[in-house]
């Protein structure tokens, strides 16, 4: 049995869909679902073999392949990055004040680390378990929310930013926030089951493609999002890793490096003739 990976949010249901809901058949491959830090986590030790995980998770090992065409990733608003607060606030309006991030998120943390940094905005970052917004709000002026809890804030709280259009407009390019990964070690003796994995991806990711309506339909109503807004959500994210995403994601790198956050990263991808020793 193969482990895969997923993240537990509905960014991440769509390209799973086929392979969750029978439109391909893959019995040797168990999904497990969890939050991007967790999924680092259970990869790292050897309880995944490949799974999705926070970019900037990436670039902290120097043990992993990164499996190509696969990635979550926006090319300006993304509706589910946020920084929200129970007034109106503009990033600068959050000069000295504490903004508090989930432990859940690691890219998303670090993007906003980046942003502020270039923007020359200080601000006391608090990192708070869960991702309540009302507990959050209550230790801090901001909060930033992602994934469902993003969605879900949507008309009720104040939004400061979308991550994704403010990296647009610093960097003019897409931001990647999650890449599928695999250990290094795991590639090498079994190269044939993870080309079946990534074979399995990437047919699913088509069908996603090939019926957006059917599958916002069906996540709106599982997780009581109004499936317009679903549609319109799904439109704005791409699931593919082409070279303006690996540009984009170096550029990422280099920032969070200037930020002191992580060292050199060199992109090292999963090809299956190089397993062969």
């Amino acid at each position: 049995m193969i482990r895969l990976g997923k993240i537990a949010f509905a960014n991440c249901d769509f390209p799973y869909y086929a392979l969750e809901h029978g439109k391909i058949r893959a019995p040797d491959i168990k999904i497990t679902e969890a939050h991007p830090v967790e999924l680092a986590r259970r990869l790292f030790e050897g309880e995944l073999d490949i799974s999705p995980i926070s970019s900037i998770m990436y670039a902290k090992r120097n043990d992993l392949l990164i499996l190509p065409r696969l990635s979550i990733t926006s090319n300006d608003f993304t509706k589910s990055v946020l920084i929200c607060s129970n007034g109106k606030m503009d990033l600068s309006d959050l000069e000295g004040q504490t903004l508090c991030i989930p432990e859940t998120t690691a890219s998303s943390a670090t993007l906003i680390k980046i942003i502020l940094w270039k923007n020359g905005v200080n601000v006391n970052i608090k990192q708070c378990p869960g991702t309540d917004i009302n507990k959050m709000l209550k230790q801090g002026e901001a909060a930033l929310l992602i994934g469902d809890s993003a969605i879900n804030a949507i008309g009720h709280y104040s939004i400061i930013a979308d991550l994704g259009n403010e990296w647009k407009k610093m960097t003019g390019k897409k931001m990647v926030y999650a890449l599928w990964v695999v250990r290094e070690d795991y590639a090498r003796k079994h190269p044939d089951k993870v080309d079946h994995v990534l074979y399995s991806l990437l047919r699913s990711k088509e069908y996603a493609y090939e019926n957006v309506r059917e599958i916002a339909n069906f996540i709106g109503s599982a997780k009581n999002i109004d499936c317009g807004f679903m549609r319109e959500y799904l439109h704005t994210l791409n699931y593919d890793f082409d070279s303006d995403s690996v540009e984009s994601l170096k550029l990422y790198f280099k920032y969070a490096k200037e930020c002191g956050i992580v060292d050199d990263v060199e992109l090292r991808f999963y090809n299956a003739q190089d397993m062969v020793v």
